[in-house]
């Protein structure tokens, strides 16, 4: 989190020279005669980043095309070289000496220059809080998971299969060498990786931080520990340094970028921002409105691209700060406070409202006593909302998974009506623990069912099942849908079933042994299935 203890680490730079050079945001004025157009997206945007924009109705705007590289080319030609670049600001990072600043100012295509950073600041440097670490027996994160209903998820075939997570933190320190990880590499469930600090493709640097959120969503060992998302694909970013300056909100920034031109779905964030190495650099509470930190600014522009957006709420309940940190008071996220084993709020978990007083956090799942594996490849009982957070992100990868029709802010308005206190919300725990059943419900269950309808055979090892159907569903138009267990639709058709004929069969002809999802929705009633064919 923002104001966290510095670890002792060893300074390794790599790809930097080591001037002395400060870092800057350069921010243009336009895109202007740009050879990008928003008609033609797949020059700058993956296919999969498209879809999930078209599937959300979202349209592609100027803000998608690249920034000008006339602009940037100027800027090399006066010895100032581009480190990361950011489209949704439309700017770049640059390294330059102070006398610079006057000179780039004054270009006619430069809106203004943003002092981010001193010098060069090496990577490493979050410490999560280690209190409680112990060995676990099988089955650790168990209790976390089925706080959700996570469990229940996994049995209905959601574990995040198609979905694309992106872990924005400080650091993965061996994640090639932890064997519940090896998944990840054996199945080439990474899809891209990327150290915004050091600008290299390493990420597994001497940060232990990210290793063990990334395995509360990503580990899969049966025998011993099982993350919330193990069948997702993951994005890693480090986007954290050691110091704390307004350059990492820039990273992020630069990360979402990133993940969202890959086609990213959903992005976990164990991060927060309020005070700086810099006091300049600092944000007050009432900073805290939803619209002012840049970080928050950046999630809001993710958000607009139908990114899913997960971030911790902070560990400042009990310090002088108190409050959530940026990008928490984003409305267009959640933010995830942190409870013990009894349902209470951790006493380190950051307190809400907004500046603007609306609810945060927005919902709350286990941070005290929170299982996770370290870079030692041990699993040990650890404390922060830096924990809790991927609980919830992985509860809302595989439950997207489960609902794909969903928009983004229509997935996280779900997860928050499913929250246990979500009919009398408070600033400690927001509108509660999220749950699958409860979502499930809303989600799909407008009226309770008095009849269910009936299923046969199931499981089948024939090409078709049987469907009767109770008097609530007689005389209504319905629309049957088959989902395979990627969240795929493979089929759909609509019926009207009477009192004389409401026995429909349906072809299971053309799809693969697996499990499937079988929704029904009339006009009053709803119903969903799982139909498993051998």
């Amino acid at each position: 989190m923002s104001r966290k203890t510095k670890l002792i680490v060893i300074l390794i730079f790599i790809g930097f020279s080591l001037s002395a050079q400060d870092r800057y945001m350069v921010f243009f004025t336009d895109k202007f005669n740009s050879p990008y157009s928003i008609s033609n997206p797949s020059q700058y945007l993956s296919q999969r980043s498209i879809q999930r924009r078209e599937k959300q109705r979202i349209s592609i705007v100027e803000n998608d095309l690249p920034v000008n590289q006339t602009y940037i080319d100027a800027l090399n030609n006066l010895g100032i070289k581009a480190i990361h670049r950011s489209k949704w600001m439309n700017g770049i990072l640059v390294e330059m000496e102070t006398s610079s600043v006057n000179l780039v100012e004054a270009l006619s295509f430069v809106e203004r220059v943003e002092y981010v950073a001193p010098g060069q600041v090496p990577s490493g440097g979050i410490s999560g809080d280690e209190a409680n670490s112990k060995f676990a027996n099988a089955g650790a994160a168990d209790f976390q998971n089925n706080m959700l209903g996570i469990d229940e998820m996994h049995e209905d075939g959601f574990e995040g299969q198609g979905m694309l997570v992106g872990v924005f933190d400080g650091g993965f320190q061996n994640i090639g060498q932890i064997a519940a990880l090896q998944h990840l590499f054996t199945s080439n469930k990474i899809v891209a990786q990327k150290n915004y600090v050091t600008n290299t493709t390493i990420v597994e640097n001497s940060e232990s931080h990210g290793t063990r959120v990334l395995s509360i969503l990503a580990a899969n060992n049966p025998s011993e520990y099982v993350g919330a998302a193990p069948a997702a694909n993951y994005i890693l970013c480090v986007t954290e340094g050691a110091g704390e300056y307004r350059v990492e909100e820039y990273n992020w920034l630069f990360a979402a970028e990133m993940a969202d031109s890959v086609g990213v779905d959903v992005i976990n964030t164990s991060l927060g921002y309020s005070v700086f190495d810099d006091a300049t650099m600092s944000y007050t509470y009432s900073d805290m409105d939803g619209e002012t930190a840049v970080i928050t600014k950046a999630a809001n522009i993710a958000a607009t691209k139908g990114i899913a957006l997960i971030n911790s709420a902070g560990n400042e309940g009990n310090k002088v700060w108190r409050f959530i940190t940026a990008p928490s008071d984003s409305e267009n996220l959640l933010s995830v406070g942190a409870i013990d084993a009894t349902g209470f709020r951790a006493s380190f978990s950051s307190f809400g409202p907004s500046a603007d007083n609306r609810i945060k956090p927005d919902v709350s799942a286990l941070g005290q006593g929170t299982a996770v594996i370290t870079a030692s490849g041990n699993i040990s009982f650890q404390n922060g909302t830096s924990f809790s957070g991927p609980v919830v992100t992985g509860f809302a990868t595989c439950l997207w998974q489960a609902f794909p029709e969903l928009t983004n802010l229509e997935l996280l308005d779900l997860i928050r009506k499913s929250g246990h206190q979500f009919n009398s919300p408070d600033n400690e725990l927001g509108y509660g623990i999220p749950n699958y059943g409860r979502a499930y419900e809303l989600a799909f269950t407008p009226e309770p069912l008095e009849n269910e309808v009936l299923v046969y055979p199931n499981p089948t090892s024939d090409n078709f099942i049987n469907l009767v159907f109770p008097e609530g569903f007689l005389s209504e138009s319905a629309t049957v849908t088959l989902i395979d267990i990627n969240g795929q639709q493979v089929s759909s058709f609509h019926i009207e079933p009477q009192m004389s004929s409401n026995r429909v069969k349906i072809d299971l002809n053309n799809q693969t042994a697996g499990i499937y999802i079988l929704r029904i929705k009339g006009q009053r009633t709803s119903f969903k299935k799982k139909i498993i064919k051998y």
